[in-house]
């Protein structure tokens, strides 16, 4: 099967969510490779710009820096504007996505690369006609630290009406025990926060009656706090998502934070990618819940979709399957991001993504996962994959 980096619009509608069911453990076909993908040193040649924009009202873009410049295969922008990344300082960055001015949206960002660094967004806003992102990275133990990462942004139409596809929210006030945040920041449904303790939230996103999904969560500001998902369920006619935030040494800490509940990709202009929940950290190989994963690759046929399988490669370290997403091309576009789940302390960081020489259509989506201390330790994790991938029959 071949697949083509042709950018389409289309609109899709709701689709069907699967009973709450953890599915077996099965063996996955292929043998654990020794390494996981890891970030590449070069910048590869840029694909073609004259995407086209997502749905209407949408706008989404996201940039994957290297460690030394921004990789354009790996970067998009639906406004078919120019994306750059600069460095004013130690893990001090701005992305900045041309064309794509605008108020409100959703900003995730992910450290990638296996030595344990963490990173996250310090602010996000319009600059003339382009938007601009802040990044702040730093180690373990709370220092600035300079570090590849993913950034990835989102603004899609709609408001606070209930979507099928998702929602997201910035939590702004992070001392404050009961609110609700600013519906510039809010899509998909309308939010309120609760938090419950030091460094805990409930984030209510009401309508979203729904079970499966995933969910991508990055602390906001320029200090070293970090945040994670501990858990989601459906609550009668809502979703109850519960954030946990940690300060440097992983004691609990306030801090402000970006949600994203994905139950369907939007975000690329083919709305093809797909995500996962690994819910089994210490199994050697296996097929995680039916009901949290995702896969789609858009065809002018029928849309082509695939079970994802997860190896533990060795401790904190994983590597994420997706069958047929890997376009063929030594170095696959799109943008890989991880969010850590449970109560602890533990992150999670992506590593890379590549396609296998024994299999080019098989993308391969490295993740590895550290304590507190930046030690590497099993835990769970949810992995989101957005691809500009077409399949023409």
């Amino acid at each position: 099967m071949k697949t083509n980096l042709k950018i389409e619009s289309l609109r899709r509608g709701p689709r069907s969510v699967l009973a709450l069911l953890l599915a077996a453990a099965v063996p996955a076909c292929a043998a654990a490779p020794a390494e996981e993908p890891m970030v590449e040193d070069r910048a590869d040649e840029s694909v073609d710009a004259s995407e086209e924009a997502l749905r209407s009202g949408d706008a989404a873009g996201w940039a994957f820096y290297n460690g030394s410049g921004l990789v354009p295969v790996r970067s998009f922008n639906s406004s078919g504007g120019a994306t750059r990344v600069v460095s004013s300082g130690v893990g001090v960055y701005t992305a900045t996505f041309d064309g794509l001015s605008g108020s409100g949206g959703n900003v995730q960002v992910n450290a990638a690369g296996g030595d344990g660094q963490r990173c996250k967004v310090a602010s996000w806003g319009t600059a003339g006609a382009a938007l601009q992102v802040n990044i702040r990275c730093h180690t373990a133990a709370g220092q600035a630290a300079n570090s590849p990462f993913i950034v990835s942004y989102a603004r899609f139409a709609g408001g606070t009406a209930v979507s099928s596809d998702g929602a997201y929210v910035w939590v702004d006030r992070p001392s404050t025990d009961v609110f609700t945040p600013s519906p510039t920041y809010q899509w998909g449904a309308p939010s309120t926060v609760n938090r419950t303790r030091t460094g805990r939230y409930i984030v209510t996103l009401a309508g979203q009656a729904s079970d499966g999904g995933s969910m991508l969560v990055t602390a906001y500001g320029t200090g070293a706090e970090y945040c994670k998902t501990a858990e989601w369920q459906r609550v009668g006619t809502d979703t109850d998502v519960e954030v946990r935030c940690f300060g440097p040494g992983g004691a609990p800490a306030d801090s402000r934070f970006s949600l994203r509940y994905i139950r369907d990709v939007r975000d690329a202009a083919t709305e093809s990618g797909g995500f996962v929940w690994a819910h089994d950290p210490t199994a050697a190989s296996y097929t995680p819940s039916l009901t949290f994963q995702h896969h789609r690759i858009t065809s002018e046929c029928n849309d082509i979709t695939e079970v994802l399988t997860a190896q533990r490669l060795s401790t904190g370290r994983y590597l994420i399957k997706y069958p047929e997403m890997g376009s063929g091309t030594a170095v696959p576009s799109g943008a890989a991001l991880a969010t850590a789940y449970g109560t602890g302390p533990e992150y999670c960081n992506v590593t890379g993504w590549s396609t296998p020489a024994s299999d080019p259509d098989l993308l391969d989506v490295g993740v590895r996962c550290f304590n507190a201390s930046g030690s590497l330790v099993d835990t769970q994790f949810t992995q989101t994959y957005f691809a500009n991938l077409f399949h023409a029959c």
